[in-house]
């Protein structure tokens, strides 16, 4: 079976989920998720989950992220990205590059957004954009996100390209917009592409265009095993594996010195081969499965 993830490039005009259906063509696999939606027209890396990795989403989907992106001065629409309806648009002036990396700065560090009204979340168990689709006008929430850094790339009037990590749920159009109106011209996302998120990186990414057999989702397959590399490994010896996949906790053999309480751990048999996620109790000296991976 083909548990792990394929680290997606994805391409401008498809959505996420276009990936997905792209993939079920490929293979019927038992199971196939995302991690981190992505807009139509931005691109980069979408983690897919297939079979048994998708019970590994949970582990991963509050990783940073990174993304380029390009705002464009002087236009405002209703999606605050290309894509939407334009509600302005001005000649903007030609601003100095210190007073449009002092307007960026604002947005580095514990920031609070104002959900789009076109977006994916969901409202009274409907997303939002479905809502606005209907003619109905919600009142959004705000919530707070971080912006771990924000670098000033270039400027070639009247395109802003940025360099920006951040938190999950983070709108980089909202980024866009606000910065707009505090340079009083408006500004929306031009483009936009993820170059990482988390541990998933372009190096491991591959396009939807080299995927159209099995043997090539076979080929740019990233194993349950090499998942998580930040979260320690633990082999566990052959008489305990049947007591963990029963849900029950069994000795954390070599001490605890090693562990913190509650850290999760890779579980492993001997030959490498991943068992699941378990959780260590240092007071108890002992490992219970957190979640079972069937092999």
């Amino acid at each position: 079976m083909m548990d792990g993830f394929l680290i997606v490039d994805k391409s401008a005009g498809m959505t996420s989920y276009d990936v997905i259906k792209r993939l079920k063509k490929i293979s019927s696999f038992n199971k196939i998720g995302y991690i981190g939606t992505l807009d139509r027209n931005a691109t980069g890396i979408l983690p897919v989950a297939l079979n048994e990795g998708v019970k590994l989403i949970p582990f991963l989907e509050n990783g940073e992220k990174k993304y380029l992106g390009r705002f464009v001065l002087g236009i405002t629409t209703d999606t605050f990205d290309m894509e939407g309806t334009r509600l302005t648009e001005v000649d903007p002036p030609v601003f100095d590059r210190a007073v449009l990396d002092e307007a960026l700065s604002k947005f580095k560090g514990r920031i609070t957004q104002k959900i789009p009204l076109y977006s994916s979340k969901k409202m009274e168990g409907k997303p939002l954009y479905k809502w606005i689709r209907q003619g109905v006008i919600m009142d959004t929430p705000n919530k707070e996100v971080e912006v771990h850094e924000l670098r000033f790339l270039d400027y070639v009037h009247p395109y802003v390209d940025v360099e920006i990590t951040c938190s999950k749920g983070t709108y980089i159009r909202v980024i866009a917009q606000d910065f707009g109106a505090a340079l009083g011209c408006g500004a929306a996302l031009y483009s936009l592409k993820r170059t990482q998120h988390g541990e998933f990186d372009m190096s491991r990414s591959v396009s939807l265009d080299y995927l159209r057999e099995k043997e090539d989702v076979v080929k740019h397959l990233v194993v349950l095993e090499d998942i998580l590399q930040s979260t320690k490994g633990l082999v566990i010896d052959p008489v305990f594996e049947k007591f963990l996949k029963n849900g029950m906790p069994v000795p954390l053999l070599g001490g605890s010195k090693d562990w913190k309480q509650g850290e999760l751990a890779k579980l492993l048999n001997k030959s490498g081969m991943l068992l699941g996620i378990g959780r260590i109790d240092t007071d108890l000296k002992t490992i219970r499965m957190k979640r079972l991976i069937n092999s």
